[in-house]
């Protein structure tokens, strides 16, 4: 209202000094001009600002526009806010208006404010930041953030609304986390220490790293947050043995986006991208490591206070495409890397859903409840529906029809270089567990320790089974997995 009064004194005070008598008669009415660009919800009198509005040279257009962050430690941060228009017009959105993605601005003639944050999003790049939002006048203290275009896509991509509700989304919040009280008094009285279950939520934390559309879509520089440390794979075998491998550094497993260097152009990567994702996007937060066995704990029944225990692999962070390449080598790990080449080769969206043929959802997994074999992920039998195992047993392990009832999920016996697997590898013996049965599914799948809780995990290191003469030959897969004096799952031996 100041802006539009503000012109409209200055036309009639340029009137005025223009005024030489009379004005004369009124000439005819002018023909009706076309209909201005709709306003914002709610506003329909207000046109939307153009793009010419923002990218003009007093504002978004000027190339020496930027933002100056003071974050935590004193240190300046820059977050440059130029966007060049030729740049933006050659991109895929280059038609579109800027206030359709960025629809929290729409001020009379493009002028606003500071805008609301959310922090996080942008795996581990700046620093930690204590609160999810800020207000308008709030002290920023990172670049790690997103604001309202980041979660805006579905006005257009209708199709990926569900992403909002799927855990690669939701996670960033994880308001499910918390620490199990009861199951935490239970674990110190059998470890006779005291042992915590669960992790709380933790602002500035959790948030950091996941995740809004624009994580994976607005192209960013990804890079190691270490770079001058070796690959976690350098470590693989000897970070599970001992935890304590000479030169070894959990920042190894880390990367970081820095979306800063994309303000320019606005690029976003499309479907077509994600077939090779040849900037690794997905890695930049699929990169883990796997340390030594401990005991976690899981209720099996917690409504009647039943809980379980059992000594599995301490996985870090998600090392799914970590786990991948470890499949097709033994260079990688030579204690339990295999020779999958076909799987190892594979983009993560040759299976999730954008490679050509796929099945699988990636804007939905792994969805709320987890689960694999439902909520439109991809399933092993999407591609090998037509493989006949040569053991006829498999199928009765597959359908249930042995330990009453209890079916054996394809990973369960599919699944390497897990604790147990990985023990007997190195030393010929184990007290570790490669399985148990999901509470959740009630299958057989793998198990990890995560936060001391037993949790189902989809290892992506995929092997042959190699069954030797049977469930009594203590050199086959069959025997180490399961059927061994001591197993979780009720397997004979």
């Amino acid at each position: 209202m100041q802006w539009r009064l503000a012109v409209a004194m200055a036309v009639l005070a340029a009137g005025m000094a223009g005024c030489q008598g009379s004005d004369g008669d009124a000439g005819p009415a002018g023909p009706t001009g076309p209909t201005g660009p709709a306003g914002p919800p709610g506003d329909p009198g207000t046109p939307a600002v153009t793009n010419a509005t923002c990218l003009s040279s007093a504002c978004h257009g000027n190339p020496a526009l930027a933002k100056t962050i003071v974050n935590d430690l004193g240190a300046e941060e820059v977050v440059p806010l130029f966007v060049d228009q030729a740049l933006f017009a050659a991109t895929v959105h280059g038609s579109q208006l800027c206030v359709a993605c960025h629809n929290d601005i729409n001020a009379s003639g493009g002028a606003h404010g500071p805008v609301a944050k959310t922090y996080g999003g942008w795996a581990r790049f700046s620093r930690k930041q204590a609160t999810e939002a800020v207000d308008t006048n709030e002290l920023l203290r990172t670049r790690n953030y997103y604001t309202a275009a980041s979660r805006s896509c579905d006005t257009c991509h209708t199709s990926h609304a569900g992403f909002k509700y799927s855990a690669h989304a939701t996670i960033f919040k994880q308001r499910a986390a918390h620490v199990d009280a009861e199951l935490t008094a239970i674990a110190t009285a059998q470890e006779g220490r005291p042992t915590t279950i669960g992790e709380n939520y933790m602002v500035g934390d959790c948030n950091r790293c996941h995740a809004s559309c624009s994580t994976c879509h607005f192209k960013s520089t990804i890079r190691r947050a270490n770079t001058s440390a070796a690959p976690i794979t350098d470590f693989w075998d000897g970070v599970q043995e001992s935890d304590t491998a000479p030169g070894f550094n959990a920042t190894m497993s880390e990367y970081e986006m820095d979306w800063t260097t994309n303000v320019a152009s606005h690029e976003f990567r499309r479907k077509d991208y994600f077939a090779a994702d040849t900037e690794q996007v997905c890695q930049s937060c699929h990169t883990g490591f796997q340390r030594p066995a401990q005991n976690a704990y899981y209720w099996t029944d917690q409504a009647a206070g039943v809980w379980g225990r059992v000594k599995a692999t301490n996985v870090k962070r998600h090392p799914q495409a970590t786990e991948l390449a470890i499949s097709g080598s033994t260079t990688l790990s030579p204690a339990t890397g295999g020779g999958n080449a076909a799987h190892a080769a594979f983009a993560c969206a040759d299976c999730h859903g954008t490679g050509a043929g796929a099945t699988g959802n990636v804007h939905g997994i792994p969805g709320l409840p987890y689960a694999w074999s439902v909520n439109g992920d991809v399933q092993c039998s999407t591609c090998h529906a037509a493989y006949v195992h040569t053991e006829p047993l498999v199928g009765a392990h597959v359908n249930g029809a042995f330990s009453g009832g209890t079916k054996v999920a394809c990973i369960g016996c599919h699944t390497f270089g897990l604790a147990r697997d990985f023990e007997i590898a190195k030393t010929g013996t184990s007290t570790s567990h490669e399985v148990f049965i999901d509470p959740e599914s009630g299958e057989v799948r793998p198990v990890v320790w995560k936060n001391g809780h037993a949790i189902a995990w989809y290892s992506h290191n995929w092997q042959t089974v190699n069954p030797g003469t049977g469930r009594t030959d203590p050199a086959g897969d069959c025997a180490r997995k399961c059927h061994y004096d001591g197993n979780v799952v009720g397997a004979g031996f």
